[in-house]
């Protein structure tokens, strides 16, 4: 994306260094929406439960065999890390402290287009690799075991793991 930088001479009417606060201006708009839409879209559950009830009332585990052992059920939730949240900040303040020690309008501009550049693209693969990462997690084989193990995609999301009986048949 081309801008056409403002100067002073050409256009008296507007302050020194219009352009790079208008930058400025759309860095911290595309910054709102960013964070917006990955705490949005960074957002999954599943849920499952080893095993249920036969006809007579009584457990059975999760190949289908009556236990006397309550069947348990796991809950994931894929949520936002706020590393992400963290890391968008910090891209803004380490570009306007770039911006701030520029010797020129142009560098000003290019660093404030790549902050926003970089902010959008964390987001982008934030999601996405959190998405994947939360779907390839074998809850059909974490549920029918006793012991798991759930590895987060860390930093880009967090997957929180709740563990219950089955619910009591109402009756």
């Amino acid at each position: 994306m081309t801008d056409a930088v403002v100067s002073t001479a050409a256009s008296p009417g507007l302050l020194a260094g219009h352009a790079v606060i208008a930058r400025i201006r759309r860095l911290l708009i595309v910054t709102v929406i960013a964070g917006f839409a990955y705490g949005t879209f960074t957002a999954a559950g599943a849920a499952g439960c080893a095993g249920g009830y036969d006809g007579n009332g009584g457990y059975l585990d999760g190949a289908g065999r009556a236990t006397d052992a309550v069947p348990t059920c796991m809950e994931l939730t894929l949520r936002p890390s706020p590393f992400v949240f963290i890391a968008i900040g910090l891209i803004v303040v380490l570009a306007i402290g770039r911006v701030l020690k520029a010797t020129d309008e142009q560098i000003a501009l290019r660093t404030l287009d790549r902050a926003a550049t970089g902010i959008v693209a964390l987001v982008v693969i934030a999601i996405v690799v959190s998405h994947v990462w939360f779907q390839l997690v074998p809850l059909h084989d974490l549920v029918s075991s006793d012991s798991w193990t759930v590895i987060s995609p860390f930093p880009f999301g967090t997957i929180d793991v709740s563990t219950e009986p089955v619910p009591g048949v109402s009756g």
